[in-house]
């Protein structure tokens, strides 16, 4: 059996998540995720027809979600 070849090129965390990664991120539903770009929640990124989630904006909406 094949050994699976190691890249040489790192992991890089992406600044900007699409809705399936911005859902995980969150520990979300994709619906949801979608309904907070819908309703200006957050600000998203548009490249063409894709619609992407920065990291800072999903954690700057989780901080203003929790009650003290």
């Amino acid at each position: 059996m094949a050994k699976p070849r190691s890249s040489s090129i790192p992991a890089i965390d992406p600044i900007n998540l699409n809705a399936r990664q911005a859902a995980a991120y969150l520990g979300a539903t994709i619906w949801f995720v979608r309904q907070l770009a819908w309703k200006k929640e957050v600000a998203t990124v548009r490249y063409g027809h894709r619609l992407l989630f920065p990291r800072q904006e999903l954690d700057a909406y989780q901080k203003r979600q929790v009650r003290g």
